[in-house]
């Protein structure tokens, strides 16, 4: 399978949802358990930093009539390698705009040790969930102390990263929750550490993985 790119650098979307789906396994030193069961100090095993204890989970419930009326709310389905060998080991869902680790390999115009990552919603060939009427939805975002990769079903993503976009959909007592856990940066997070890796968007391939 192949990736080739269609990014633009200029056009670097925010909208939509970030977040995993329930259901989603996630790594942690006892064996892996569903993002709904996580708790706040929990570890969880990450790509690049070993055992990170979590800091803070926010869960957004996006309601049928919302998906509706603005389709990009709508989870992406990663099904059974989907992106490659065991990403995902089972079917994943997430929000669009949450962010996946490609590897370089995967990417034309990449060298292989270049992973990026990508929103979920711009890699041509995924569900968007739309092959059935909307249903409510809620999405969990783990943030950590600085940005993580982490496995959902094998599949590597991307931790939460506050700042003034993202935070734009989170609650007022989600931003408060931050703000006290993190005292020592700005109102709008940009001093909150950026992400490790490069950020691409409208990725394509053809699967070549049954």
């Amino acid at each position: 399978m192949t990736i080739a790119s269609k990014i633009s650098q200029t056009d670097i979307a925010v909208t939509g949802a970030t977040g995993l789906c329930a259901g989603a396994n996630i790594r942690t030193p006892i064996g892996e358990r569903h993002v709904e069961f996580l708790r706040r100090g929990d570890l969880v095993v990450t790509r690049d930093n070993g055992l990170q204890p979590v800091r803070l989970i926010w869960s957004r419930t996006v309601s049928e009539a919302e998906i509706a009326a603005d389709p990009s709310l709508a989870p992406v389905l990663l099904n059974t390698r989907a992106i490659g060998p065991m990403m995902p080991q089972r079917p994943l869902r997430v929000g669009g705009a949450h962010r996946l680790l490609i590897p370089g390999w995967r990417l034309l115009d990449e060298e292989d040790s270049v992973n990026c990552l990508v929103p979920a919603r711009d890699v041509d060939g995924v569900s968007l969930g739309n092959d059935a009427e909307p249903a409510e939805t809620t999405y969990f975002n783990i943030v950590f102390d600085a940005p993580q990769v982490f496995c959902a079903n094998g599949m590597p993503v991307e931790s939460f990263v506050p700042c003034e976009d993202t935070l734009r959909a989170a609650p007022a007592d989600v931003r408060e929750g931050l703000a006290a856990i993190f005292p020592d940066l700005g109102p709008k997070f940009a001093d909150y550490p950026a992400p490790a890796y490069k950020q691409r968007q409208r990725v394509s391939y053809t699967p070549s993985y049954a």
